[in-house]
């Protein structure tokens, strides 16, 4: 199986997620908070796929699926940074632009997943592309903060 630097670009999806649960340096340090298992097993799904041949249609319905359910389960909880910034707008909008991210994200994974049950390698790219694109944006707005 020839690899694929796009599964790359994905897992950095789970990576920006992840990110969001790290602890300010004064806080209690938690590695497994409920949203740092989520992504855990969403990081997890979407690594298996670099493992998994081209042709596992099912394999890697399964895995995006996997990803998916652990960003949609990370969707119920408030990031460490944000829950520690002052109440106000920012803080808002932190945390909308956080649930917009999730979203997309899971949208974006949830197509992955539907491109792999129609066992269409094209839908497949397509989808990759989607997901590379959502990741783009969240690293530049990670950047900027």
């Amino acid at each position: 199986m020839k690899f694929d630097t796009s599964l790359l670009r994905l897992l950095s999806v789970c990576s920006i997620c992840a990110l969001s649960t790290i602890t300010p340096a004064d806080a209690d340090s938690d590695d497994d908070t409920p949203l740092t298992e989520t992504m855990k097993q969403s990081s997890g799904a979407l690594k298996s796929l670099r493992k998994i041949d081209k042709d596992d249609w099912a394999g890697g319905a399964e895995a995006a699926r996997s990803a998916a359910d652990g960003l949609r389960k990370g969707m119920e909880f408030v990031p460490i940074l944000i829950k520690g910034m002052p109440e106000g707008k920012e803080k808002a909008k932190a945390l909308a632009d956080y649930r917009r991210m999730m979203g997309l994200s899971y949208a974006n994974l949830c197509e992955l997943e539907i491109a792999y049950l129609e066992e269409d390698a094209e839908e497949v790219d397509a989808a990759m592309t989607e997901v590379e694109a959502g990741t783009k944006e969240g690293d530049t707005e990670s950047s900027e903060e």
